[in-house]
């Protein structure tokens, strides 16, 4: 493991790693130390890395030291990017690449990377421990420093956040009826909404299969909007909730209109995303 948002991958962690792409997007590196390419590309990936403080795990596979890890994922040459997103290759990148190439590859799956200026180095490194799955860590550091500054809110919801992380989804939702009417709150209580609806679904990757093949239900469509909005694919996730509510009020009550209401409070009135979708809503219910 190294010190920043990135984790070194081999024949022991790759499964988990993989995992791990469920609830947030993996960029595997395929580099080689006999290559000029991956030496002037690494340092690239380290600082874009850092600047999403988190949005992505940063995996680095040394293909000489791994070749079946690269044999496997069929890298046939180094440099090699491949994102995978929910357990499936979402794009890939071959060859050296300017740091704009890779931004504009990562930004439809992960967004823009958040600004960096008035950053709180604790909350960077609570999302360094997430990062690398070091979950319980950074559970004991947020405990930490919630006792001595009770009154930080965003270190709630990042207490939040990260017991979540851990599908201590009841204690998550305590933390954050306990903030009060903080402004932050709405976003918390949002993403416990998703989280729990999702939770002990099928995966991600075959409610994709399903819709792919066969248009998908309507359940199908409902629970990827969750996985979508939860792994930064928000315009995604709220086409799918739309395409519900457009074919099936009666499903779970009108269960898309409440999930649509919280991806609002989840992704903000800041979005743009909140008032376009917003104004598809009210045309389909008017």
């Amino acid at each position: 493991m190294t010190d920043s948002f990135t984790v070194d991958v081999d024949e022991r962690n790759i499964n988990d790693i993989l995992q791990k792409s469920m609830q947030t997007p993996v960029l595997l590196d395929f580099w080689s130390g006999a290559s000029e390419a991956c030496k002037t590309i690494a340092p690239l990936l380290t600082t874009i890395a850092e600047q999403y403080q988190g949005k992505f795990i940063h995996a680095k596979v040394d293909a000489d030291t791994h070749p079946q890890i690269s044999q496997q994922l069929g890298v046939q040459s180094v440099p090699a990017l491949k994102l995978v997103v929910k357990g499936q290759l979402a794009g890939e990148l071959n060859g050296a690449q300017s740091e704009e190439d890779i931004r504009k590859f990562l930004e439809p799956h992960v967004g823009e990377a958040p600004a960096g200026e008035g950053e709180d180095p604790f909350v960077t490194q609570i999302q360094r421990a997430r990062a690398v799955g070091a979950i319980d860590d950074a559970i004991s550091s947020l405990e930490s420093a919630i006792k001595e500054q009770p009154a930080e809110m965003k270190y709630q919801a990042l207490y939040a956040d990260v017991l979540m992380d851990a599908q201590r989804i009841d204690d998550a939702e305590a933390v954050i009826n306990n903030m009060g009417d903080d402004p932050i709150v709405p976003k918390a209580k949002a993403k416990v909404f998703f989280v729990r609806m999702i939770d002990g679904a099928e995966a991600a990757q075959s409610l994709q299969a399903k819709i792919e093949s066969e248009g998908g239900d309507s359940e199908s469509r409902y629970l990827l909007g969750a996985y979508c909005l939860l792994a930064g694919q928000e315009e995604t996730g709220l086409n799918l909730l739309l395409s519900v509510m457009m074919n099936d009020r009666g499903f779970k009550e009108d269960g898309a209109r409440v999930a649509l209401l919280s991806a609002f409070d989840y992704l903000g009135t800041e979005n743009p995303l909140t008032s376009k979708y917003r104004r598809k809503m009210f045309a389909l219910l008017h």
